[in-house]
């Protein structure tokens, strides 16, 4: 007891010094910081939350509200209530159902079937439950629809609390923009053109309207919502009922809008929330002794982990009084050059010449020489990033951030040049045989392709149109698309796997019904095959669990024949023999009994037999509850020290002599011999295995 206090004063003693020191800034690191951040602004680099201003205007935040509360009007939330978010949030079925190589189903012409795979069902027409759908929350649409065609959309942030800052109405634009897509398929099935046209309208306004802030996260959505409304304009252009009024309505939308040139401000408020980050972890209260659990009692109890909680302790100390401010100097250079990075890849004029640079081929990620918060709270956020690109609808694969903006640059010059063309066979009466022979007045320059700077692909199949990119790998697959799933995942010999690289940007054409038939005849023939592997699977499993059940029995029946060695190695528990310490001196007979005999299993016949099997077990029930857990072993492999099959069925409770009884519910075990143990749990020792067939 006395080492124990003389460490314990003397951990005392030395924390009280060290903390001491640790809470003194350290002036070199906060000198170095602040002039670091001084030289940055010198430069034109924004280093400060303060420098970014995402507040927006009162008209401004009256269409944020039609746009963000479209839906806060539905009914309960009955079964009815999630099929219609289904329908309408999940996008069901998708508008850009892939059929061959090049061509889309244009959903709005057939009659979708429900999938149970995906979840999606439904009573009835697919139109009609979709049409009731829209109908439950028509007042809201009506009124986002109208705030998104009356004026620009800017959303109201908080820049000062930095990567802190809450973003609610984010996911509801990509909730909206499905939900708006849904409903201009609805019209479009209907013929309600002049309702179509409004939805569509909205739909593209969503993006094209949209002055997001220099948030990546704002980004990523708007380029979600993007994919969106390409989708939705392809499904609307399939219907020819436009006039050239609205085609070139839509046209000047798209003309206006860019994905690209705001990109290196997303790195300079990056570089400002990272700083943010260090800053706030100062402002933090100081860390206490006791907040850490190094108290009187823990030292007198546990010298060794309050050591260890002391090392934590002097750890956040010294972190919060030089570490951070390291941090804080490396983060502001660090994002100084993605920025400059990215601004030297939007002077690119081609994703082809972006690719040539390390920040879009090979981005390195921060990383601090401290374990800290802010470390892990940097490492969260590029964590919910690649989450949000994963989730995110695209028209290719994606490579990153800067991938998802030139996906949606490229799908912009797409739409752009399938308005034009549409234009020009309303007044010509056909499609241009190249697209050198559209006409000036539609587009004045021949649209190139962002991807490599080449004309855009383009030929007249069959009275319609394929137009398409060559894609982010930059090579020309001929128009091809990746094939879509139920789930979205791509299919090959109908059997599902990552999405494939050799595939293009495609504005298709629209499948032909023959087209469509053979395509579902293939999905249901893959789906057969899919079931037959999965039973193959699912019978190569049993067996190979038949065959090891069958060698571990094997290896119990001849361990069972066996007599236990004596056990020599006996564990002591409170300076005693585990055996004495819990033996039952009320029941009979068990003064001499060896642990392995103490363990052994003895049935009681209680009538229960042969659903519930009961046993003894000369081990004394009050004293376990103190040192550990009794439990059975099912057919467990000898070599193992877990439980099987059954393990967790059965109770352990008291029987009327103190000892232990152990029930064994055999409903759910195979009928047949089974080898049974009891195990004391939390020593891992268990008595030999008896064989019993219930």
């Amino acid at each position: 007891m006395k080492l124990r206090w003389k460490i314990s004063v003397g951990v005392a003693a030395a924390g009280v010094v060290v903390a001491g020191l640790l809470l003194r800034p350290n002036r070199s690191e906060r000198i170095a910081a602040e002039e670091t951040r001084r030289t940055l602004r010198q430069q034109g680099f924004k280093t400060d939350v303060a420098d970014f201003n995402f507040s927006s205007s009162s008209e401004h935040r009256v269409r944020e509200a039609a746009l963000t509360n479209a839906f806060f009007n539905r009914p309960g939330m009955n079964q009815e209530y999630y099929a219609q978010e289904q329908m309408l949030r999940g996008g069901y079925p998708n508008q850009m159902t892939v059929v061959g190589t090049n061509s889309a189903i244009v959903v709005w012409r057939i009659e979708p079937t429900p999938d149970f795979r995906a979840s999606v069902t439904w009573t009835g027409s697919y139109w009609t439950a979709l049409r009731g759908a829209v109908s439950e929350c028509e007042p809201g649409l009506d009124a986002a629809c109208a705030a998104a065609l009356s004026g620009p959309i800017r959303f109201d942030f908080n820049a000062s609390r930095g990567h802190a800052m809450l973003l609610p109405q984010i996911s509801r634009m990509k909730t909206l923009a499905l939900t708006l897509g849904q409903r201009t398929m609805v019209e479009l099935h209907d013929n309600h053109r002049a309702a179509a046209w409004t939805n569509l309208l909205a739909t593209t306004r969503l993006v094209t309207a949209w002055d997001a802030q220099p948030v990546e996260i704002v980004q990523l959505v708007r380029f979600g919502c993007a994919t969106i409304a390409f989708n939705t304009t392809w499904q609307a252009l399939q219907s020819r009922n436009w006039t050239e009024d609205q085609l070139a309505e839509l046209q000047r939308e798209w003309a206006v809008a860019d994905f690209i040139k705001g990109l290196p401000e997303t790195a300079a408020f990056n570089r400002a929330c990272a700083a943010d980050m260090c800053q706030r972890q100062r402002e933090e209260p100081v860390p206490t002794l006791g907040s850490m659990g190094l108290t009187w009692g823990q030292a007198l109890r546990s010298p060794g982990s309050s050591w260890q909680s002391y090392r934590a302790y002097r750890q956040q100390l010294s972190y919060r009084n030089q570490g951070s401010f390291e941090d804080e100097k490396a983060l502001l250079l660090y994002y100084r050059e993605r920025e400059l990075e990215l601004r030297r890849v939007v002077q690119c004029a081609t994703w082809s010449e972006m690719r040539q640079l390390p920040v879009v081929t090979n981005p390195i990620p921060f990383q601090s020489k401290y374990f800290s918060r802010v470390q892990s709270m940097l490492n969260l956020r590029q964590m919910g990033l690649a989450v949000q690109m994963h989730n995110s609808p695209g028209v290719g694969r994606s490579a990153g951030f800067l991938g998802r903006a030139a996906e949606s640059e490229t799908a912009r010059r797409l739409i752009l040049t399938a308005l034009a063309l549409e234009r020009h066979r309303l007044r010509h009466g056909a499609y241009p045989k190249a697209l050198a022979e559209l006409d000036t007045s539609f587009l004045p320059e021949v649209p190139v392709d962002f991807m490599d700077g080449k004309p855009l692909r383009y030929h007249v199949a069959d009275s319609h149109f394929i137009l398409y990119s060559v894609g982010l790998d930059g090579s020309d697959n001929g128009g091809k698309m990746p094939l879509q799933g139920t789930r979205g995942l791509s299919f090959q010999d109908g059997r599902p796997f990552r999405p494939p690289q050799q595939t293009d940007l495609v504005w298709p054409r629209p499948a032909t019904v023959t087209e469509i038939e053979t395509r579902d005849v293939e999905e249901k023939q893959a789906e057969l095959q899919r079931t037959e592997d999965r039973n193959q699977m699912a019978e190569a499993a049993r067996a190979e669990e038949a065959l090891q059940r069958a060698r571990t029995l094997a290896r119990l029946e001849q361990i069972s024949k066996q007599k236990p060695p004596r056990r020599t190695d006996e564990p002591m528990l409170k300076g005693q023999p585990l055996s004495k310490v819990l033996r039952n001196p009320k029941a009979a007979g068990t003064n001499q009994l060896t642990l392995d005999e103490m363990l052994t299993l003895r049935q009681i016949a209680t009538g229960q037999e042969p659903d519930i099997a009961t046993f003894e077990v000369a081990v004394s029930f009050d004293t376990l509850t103190n040192v550990g857990t009794l439990r059975l072993r099912v057919d467990a492999d000898p070599d193992g020290e877990s439980a099987s099959d059954g393990a967790e069925l059965q109770e352990c409770t008291r029987d009327a002599n103190g000892n232990c009884r152990l029930v064994w519910n055999t409903t759910y075990d195979p009928p047949g011999k089974h080898f049974l143990q009891a195990q004391l749990y939390r020593v891992h020792l268990a008595g030999s295995p008896r064989l019993v067939v219930p």
